[in-house]
């Protein structure tokens, strides 16, 4: 549990930096367009925006070099190569699920499977409180499926692995924050 309040930590340090800006945004965009706030969508819209800054933390800022985006042609030559050569890549469905069930220590199940699952229950989860037409599977599967392979992409060019795995577990994690969303009463959906 130690390395899950790592994460947390983490993720809560980028969002707590993020919050007086959301809420200055948020405020000015309300005033311009002369609306009232409705309190509980107002902490609903601010906990999605801040979940979203923390997860672009976690999946694409954390832990590796920066790379330098002032040589874009370098930046490409090398996604290009690991492309070519395969390096940190993984294509194959089930490779690195299969690999840490087998023989993953139980801090890298709990991150890797677990976390990758998790952390994208919210998209499942918050969309389809906010707005109608995102209370449908077929809108929240796409979706999760479609951050998840932005974030796999972007990894290519930032020298983070890039597994279809992750995707396949975030699409899931995805699926099972709708389920949750299914279960709360119709009441509160309103």
């Amino acid at each position: 549990m130690n390395v899950v309040s790592h994460y947390l930590n983490s993720m809560g340090g980028f969002m707590l930096l993020a919050l007086p800006l959301w809420i200055l945004l948020r405020t000015l965009w309300l005033m311009h367009k002369q609306q009232s706030p409705r309190w509980g969508r107002e902490l609903l819209l601010a906990l999605l925006v801040l979940y979203c800054i923390g997860l672009a933390s976690q999946t694409l800022l954390q832990g590796y070099a920066r790379p330098d985006f002032s040589d874009l042609q370098a930046l490409i030559a090398r996604a290009t190569q690991r492309w070519e050569t395969g390096w940190g890549i993984n294509l194959t469905p089930g490779y690195t699920i299969r690999s840490m069930l087998e023989k993953g220590s139980h801090g890298q199940k709990v991150i890797n499977l677990a976390g990758n699952v998790l952390i994208f229950a919210p998209f499942g989860f918050l969309p389809p409180l906010l707005w109608q037409r995102w209370r449908h599977l077929w809108a929240v599967v796409p979706l999760s499926a479609g951050v998840s392979c932005l974030i796999e992409f972007l990894q290519l060019f930032l020298g983070r692995s890039v597994d279809v795995d992750d995707v396949i577990l975030n699409t899931l994690g995805g699926l099972l924050g709708y389920l949750l969303f299914c279960f709360i009463p119709k009441k509160l959906k309103k």
